[in-house]
């Protein structure tokens, strides 16, 4: 059919493009050439490489509403799709529900519970459930929610369904932060320094945390040790998109050791920081916080700004640093009291007020 060959050539297209986003464009686009056709079976797979795409984008905006049509092709038509093809993007969809304080936390909890009772179908346990629930603890550096969903993934067995041990060695290395301090911390992560353990973000991840944390705890040596081991870490994901956080994380302490260097970073970074209102920006936010207020009141920083960010103003290319600081903490503040409204605590607005 003359369809499919459109949809073909389109994934071919794809295949030629290293830009995550460029591709999500190109996959929306044979999406449509096959829902206008009606052929569910192109949709569901299709939808499937959409989502498997936008992991790479920094904020993804298509995978929801892909996912929500998966699922409902898969209830319709159990003769065509099986759930264990989709079970590990719910986990990811799942994050992205927490991520977007506009879902409800009884749309969450519902999803959550309808992710529970795949898994269990499927004959998965629950380590899965419980990994969504701590990490989400972790973002909201609830101590409480941290000790009791850390307990819970320790009663369950790993499966194949689980986050891989180095990203949960990673996330029990920043619960330790959180409970027991930076010492503790670090001594937690000395498997993965050693990359017994590794995936696509760790090390990285883990080194990025190490120098912030260390720079904190007034050991700037140690911080710079874990800096420089994190920026070769980074290096490998040139492409990657969803490591913009780490990165500017780690321009944390990069600024306060070059704060020229510093500076030139974060007029690099700042153009990319363009997404919705959700988790990572408002961690973004906090972090820029404690960037821009090393640099003195009237450092000035050129930016070069698509018409798309919030920061931009036809023919403006330079912000002082006064200008993008008070940006930053309404954002953060923004942000914070919709996840606190949504999460019904203050957890994120004690995050704000730690650093301000």
């Amino acid at each position: 059919m003359l369809y499919t060959l459109k949809i073909q050539k389109l994934l071919n297209q794809g295949e030629e493009l290293s830009l995550p986003e460029e591709k999500v464009k190109l996959l929306l686009q044979a999406i449509k050439i096959a829902d206008e056709n009606e052929d569910i079976e192109w949709g569901y797979d299709l939808r499937l490489m959409l989502i498997e795409t936008e992991r790479d984008v920094t904020f993804t905006k298509e995978s929801i509403p892909a996912f929500a049509w998966i699922l409902n092709a898969c209830d319709g038509h159990p003769d065509l799709f099986a759930e264990t093809d989709f079970l590990w993007q719910y986990k990811w969809m799942m994050a992205d529900l927490y991520d977007n304080p506009q879902v409800s936390k009884e749309q969450v909890h519902a999803a959550l519970e309808d992710f529970k009772i795949r898994l269990q179908r499927n004959g998965y346990g629950l380590r899965a459930y419980y990994n969504e629930l701590y990490n989400d603890a972790l973002v909201q550096k609830d101590t409480a929610m941290i000790q009791e969903y850390g307990e819970k993934l320790k009663m369950v067995t790993r499966d194949s369904m689980s986050d891989c041990e180095a990203c949960e060695m990673d996330a029990e290395v920043s619960a330790t932060f959180e409970l027991q301090g930076f010492e503790q911390g670090h001594e937690q992560a000395l498997p993965l320094l050693e990359k017994q353990y590794t995936c696509v973000h760790v090390p990285m991840r883990t080194l990025v945390n190490l120098s912030y944390e260390a720079f904190k705890n007034n050991q700037p040596e140690l911080a710079k040790e874990f800096c420089s081991k994190a920026e070769t870490e980074l290096e490998a994901l040139t492409h990657d998109a969803s490591a913009l956080l780490s990165e500017v994380k780690l321009l944390v302490f990069r600024t306060a050791e070059d704060p020229v260097a510093g500076k030139e970073r974060v007029e690099q970074l700042l153009p990319r920081i363009t997404g919705n209102q959700g988790r990572k920006v408002f961690q973004m936010a906090l972090y820029l916080i404690e960037i821009l207020r090393q640099f003195p009141e009237a450092t000035p920083f050129s930016l070069l700004l698509k018409e798309d960010h919030a920061l931009f103003r036809s023919g403006k290319t330079e912000y002082t640093r006064d200008e993008l600081l008070g940006y930053f903490e309404q954002v953060a503040r923004d942000i914070a009291g919709l996840f606190d409204r949504r999460n019904g605590n203050n957890n994120f607005m004690k995050q704000l007020d730690a650093i301000i």
